[in-house]
């Protein structure tokens, strides 16, 4: 292993060239403005304070001097300074820290110098293996960074970042210390390839995820794997802190391997029952070996126990609860991956695997291990069917273990509480899937599901008197967990429901008796008549939840009995309780009964019966300054609930809705006088903000023509311009401009064709015309807002622009308005919205567009709008707009949600028709089309100067059918008809790459595939034609993926047309 320059591994540890280091570089010290200290010694001292130091003024001061340093063109010289004569390991670890920020630089250093941080690093590293951890850590992840960002950039006709796996493998031939560095540093790549950096275009990142994936990622699994087998064949101690450590760095090598986001989907990890993990095709060799699951099972038996540790509420893992998070991983293994019988011989070692680990059990006393293990046995109901479960040889005896296990950790409720919520998971998906079970192999959980629901309700009726004598935190108080679990609980109830229910009654009886005891006995023993209450409590919430979980296609008139039975009981509870009320009452018990209320009426009397209020007041009506103005929300519930009544009898009666709506008129003619005079701001905002919540009620109860004509002509003119000049006073303040966009969104709403004015009427153009004045004022005053921070740039300008685009949307689409109208009499109107529509565009990322779920969400709807019925205006935008409009539908084609990437499908295929048509006419011109062609022509000229825009997104529909899984496959082939016949050749050299990087064997049927796509599909978008390569399509797709999920295709990926 090399220690300096030259030696060994052949890392250069020279400096690059042109930062500012020279042979006397170390002498020089820092200069003046750069940072304020003079010497080394000086800077190490401001490292200290920066990272130990406790007075908050010398820690800021620190932050400032060192970030001016980060920002010096002298900055790489003093990093080497730090690293090689510092002294300290916070100096080491701010050289790292400043490096990772140089190379993470939105423009990228040379890439000779990057290159030579890299190697030098790599050098580092090697010749002082004795580093502080986190040191090592932070120089590693530069490493990672420099890689990923330079992944696909040629030196000398090479990849020059991607020979690091080459330099890891020198890593490895030298000591323990080195080995555990190399695994370091592939297991901190493999992470940063999975790290979603918002800053950069995600089509980027995703591009270079995919090729790490296609190129390294098994090897680097398979590598790990192998390295687990050797440290597995050596005795294992506790005293061994190398051998330790090294066995903790290569379990989470695997787990950072498996997971990876595959396919773009970023999951969200709130979501970690519902995950599957998406494994390529190509390792399936890896999944069917049996040593494989078989490697992490030994690990977990082979490992010497630890506990784990809580650390800043960070769970420090031991070796064996990481070799149980990849077991959840294993676990996870999309289905799709395995045939029929290959799936159930996995799922046969995964079994035997649990039942070796419980029966053994000693390694679950640990908390964290014990959790990891309850996850573990939640996916397998996750990733599996209760058919497939039964038929395992050892489903019998492990299902009896599992039963066991569940009842043991129910009856120790205070180990691990937050686990038992995958436990339930299993039970309830368990019992869920029975009526399904086809096979005629006992399931036998009409003898184990009553057993799990006794111990849940005893465990809990037995933990109130340990919670009150000692002083514990009680479970009840946190609500939502309850809830949770009790939802959980109802679906496992249900099965064998009689022995729940006389389980239940049996507790009720016993515990009401015993509580009127207490409440008549002379001697009122306050600790009893507390711990008696507490059971009550649960006890009622158990009876809401299984009177709630009531199914109408599963139960009988003898569930229903046993449901009376039960709230019978607990409505004499109620009687009880309503007798203690002068002197005592407890909340929890209460609390408890509204909850069984609630589910009572959900269950047996329906929905019709909606919550009302007995108070004498609704304070969010006032503008009283008491109230918050989030408190102003409820007033929009409010009017709505009141118009429906109002329209039961309303009809056309316009008096009756000037009465109704006084109140409000009132309102509005204050705050004209308001705004008339010098005004008091406060006052009149509260009062504009309330209004507008209260019309927005009102507009959105509204659903006939001539209900909604009323509320026009009462806004129109006179108040809708008090709303405008609010806009325009408070537009940077969102507590008023969001409600008063919400109404105009909600008056732009053709809902139930409402807007479908007479024909004499003017009323669609007016209502349009003051939708745009109200986009542009906002969207011109908004943007003179210049830079926000993350935090304040979706409160403060994002939200409204969604909204704005929400209202726009709703008018484009509402067929109540003339466009043509605009330009034919000279009004302007129209086109300004779109201006401002594109200038408000042009003020947000793209990473932003699909970050904010709601901005997307009305934008994507909005750009279809746009591009199905007013294409002459995109082809007028200048080239750099269409170019970010291309790239923003580019990137949402991708896009998790079915509404964006739909959305992005359509709007594709109306542009690319409007380009095929205007090709198929080129030839064909006449007088009366001449206008017509030339905007045609303007996107013709731009997408001959911009070929690779229509190429990348056939390749990311193409990648997305043959790949991915796609949800919303009918949107996809709309477009990627019209993006073939324009890009033939392109096509072809698709098609021609993937069947190329295919064996010989597979070549024939994937040609075959292909064919089959373009058959009897001709060359134009007629509808019917578009219909037959729809179909061709999913007969396609099906047929791609079964030849490549064949043995001895080679690696699909490789063929990702991203790449």
């Amino acid at each position: 292993m090399a220690r300096r320059a030259g030696g060994g591994t052949g890392l250069r540890s020279r400096w690059p060239v042109g930062c500012g280091a020279s042979p006397r570089w170390a002498a020089r010290g820092v200069r003046g403005a750069v940072v304020a200290a003079e010497s080394l010694a000086e800077l190490e001292v401001l490292c200290n304070h920066l990272y130990e130091g406790t007075d908050l003024a010398q820690r800021l001061q620190a932050e400032k001097v060192l970030l001016e340093l980060i920002n010096s063109p002298e900055c790489l010289s003093q990093c080497q300074l730090l690293l090689e004569q510092g002294t300290t390991s916070y100096a080491q670890l701010l050289a790292a820290t400043c490096l990772s920020k140089l190379v993470s630089r939105a423009s990228p250093l040379p890439i000779e110098q990057r290159i030579d941080i890299r190697n030098y690093i790599l050098n580092y590293v090697a010749s002082q293996p004795k580093l502080a951890p986190f040191v090592i850590q932070a120089l590693v992840q530069v490493i990672a960074k420099i890689t990923k960002l330079g992944w696909f950039e040629v030196l000398k006709d090479q990849l020059i970042f991607r020979d690091i796996t080459a330099d890891v493998k020198k890593f490895l031939q030298g000591t323990v210390d080195h080995y555990i560095i190399g695994v370091m540093i592939l297991s901190e790549l493999t992470q940063e390839m999975n790290l979603v950096d918002y800053s950069r275009p995600s089509a980027k990142h995703r591009k270079i995820a995919t090729s790490f994936r296609d190129t390294s990622l098994k090897d680097i699994l398979m590598l790990a794997c192998s390295l687990l087998k050797e440290l597995l064949a050596k005795p294992l101690t506790v005293q061994d802190r190398q051998q330790e450590s090294l066995a903790m760095h290569l379990l989470k090598l695997v787990l950072n391997c498996l997971n990876f986001d595959f396919i773009g989907n970023s999951a969200d990890e709130s979501a970690d029952d519902l995950c599957t993990v998406q494994i390529p095709t190509n390792w399936r060799t890896i999944f069917l070996e049996p040593g494989t699951l078989d490697l992490f099972f030994d690990l977990y038996h082979s490992l010497p126990p630890m506990l784990s540790q809580l650390v800043s509420d960070t769970v420090i893992y031991t070796q064996i609860m990481m070799a149980l998070s990849c077991l959840v991983q294993f676990a996870s293994t999309r289905r799709s991956l395995f045939s029929n019988p290959e799936r159930a011989k996995y799922l046969g070692n995964l079994i035997k695997g649990v039942k070796q680990i419980l029966e053994n059990p000693q390694g679950l006393s640990d908390p964290g291990t014990y959790h990891e293990f309850c996850r573990f046995l939640a996916r397998l109901k996750t990733n599996y069917q209760l058919g497939e479960l039964v038929m395992v040889t050892d489903y019998p005896e492990v299902i009896r273990l599992i039963a066991n296990f569940t009842i043991t950790s129910l009856q120790h409720w205070e180990f691990a509480p937050n686990s038992v919520h995958y436990l339930l998971t299993l039970w309830q998906r368990m019992v869920a899937s029975v009526p399904f079970v086809k096979t005629a192999e006992p399931h036998l959980l009409d003898t184990y599901a009553p057993e799990i629901t006794k111990a849940y309700i005893t465990s809990r009726l037995d933990c109130v008197p340990v919670v009150i004598r000692d002083g514990l935190e009680d479970p009840l108080d946190d609500t939502a967990t309850v809830f949770q679990q009790l939802e959980q609980l109802c679906t496992v109830s249900r099965c064998e429901y009689e022995k729940t229910c006389t389980l239940l009654v049996q507790l009720f009886d016993q515990n009401a008796q015993n509580y009127q005891k207490l409440l008549h006995s002379s001697s009122r023993n306050p600790l009893e008549i507390t711990v008696q209450e507490g059971r009550l409590a649960w006890l009622v919430y158990f009876v809401g939840t299984f009177v709630g979980g009531r199914l109408t296609y599963t139960s009988t008139d003898e569930h229903d009995a046993m449901d009376g039975e039960l709230s019978c009981r607990v409505f004499q509870l109620i009687s009880l309780m309503d007798a203690q009320l002068p002197q005592s009452s407890n909340e929890k018990v209460e609390l408890a009964i509204l909850w069984f209320l609630d589910q009572f009426r959900k269950t047996y009397v329906g929905d019709q019966l909606q919550h009302t209020s007995k108070s004498k007041h609704f304070p969010f009506l006032g503008i009283s300054d008491n109230y918050s103005l989030s408190d102003l929300r409820c007033r929009t519930m409010f009017y709505t609930a009141l118009t429906r009544l109002l329209m039961v009898d309303l009809g056309e009666d316009e008096d009756e809705f000037e009465n109704f709506m006084l109140p409000l008129t009132v309102s509005f003619e204050s705050v004209t006088q308001i705004f008339n005079s010098s005004f008091e701001q406060e006052e009149a905002k509260r009062m504009l903000i309330g209004l507008a919540r209260d019309l927005r009620g009102i507009a959105f109860a509204l659903n006939t023509k001539t209900s909604y004509t009323m509320l026009f002509d009462w806004i129109y003119p006179a108040y809708i311009s008090v709303l405008q000049r609010a806009i325009e006073l408070w537009y940077q303040e969102p507590a008023c401009t969001t409600p008063i966009l919400k109404l105009m969104a909600e008056f732009m709403q053709n809902r139930s064709q409402r807007l479908n004015f007479d024909v004499s009427s003017p009323n669609g153009i007016l209502l349009f015309r003051e939708a745009s004045k109200m986009i542009c004022t906002y969207g011109n005053q908004i943007l003179s807002l210049g830079t926000l921070s993350k935090d304040q740039v979706y409160p403060l300008k994002l939200k409204g622009i969604s909204i704005c685009y929400s209202a726009l949307k709703s008018a484009l689409c509402g067929n109540y308005v003339s466009f043509g109208v605009f330009k034919l009499y000279g009004d302007n109107h129209f086109d300004n919205v779109l201006q401002a529509f594109v200038k408000m565009l042009l003020s947000v990322s793209h990473s932003d567009l699909l970050q904010y779920r709601k901005l997307s969400q009305s934008y994507y709807p909005l750009l279809e709008c746009v591009t199905q019925d007013h294409m002459s205006f995109i082809t007028s935008l200048e080239p750099r707009v269409l170019i970010y409009i291309l790239t923003s539908i580019s990137e949402g084609l991708t896009a998790i949600d079915t509404i964006v990437s739909s959305s992005c499908c359509a709007s594709l295929d109306y542009i690319v028709t409007y380009l095929f048509k205007h090709i198929a006419k080129e030839g064909k011109k006449t007088l009366r089309c001449r206008e017509v062609s030339q905007d045609g022509q303007r996107l013709f000229n731009f997408m001959q100067q911009n070929p690779e825009v229509l190429q990348q997104m056939m390749s990311i529909l193409m990648n997305t059918i043959i790949f991915e899984d796609c949800r919303n496959q009918w949107s996809v082939s709309r477009p990627l008809l019209g993006l073939i016949l324009l890009n033939e050749k392109y096509f072809s050299e698709l098609r021609a790459t993937l069947i190329n990087s295919q064996p010989d064997s597979k070549r024939e049927v994937l040609d075959q595939c292909f064919r089959n796509l373009m058959e009897g599909v001709e060359q134009n978008l007629l509808v019917k034609n578009r219909d037959r390569f729809t179909q061709n399509m999913s007969v396609f797709r099906r047929d791609m993926a079964e030849a490549l999920r064949s043995e001895g295709a080679s690696d699909p990926g490789s063929l990702d047309m991203m790449s």
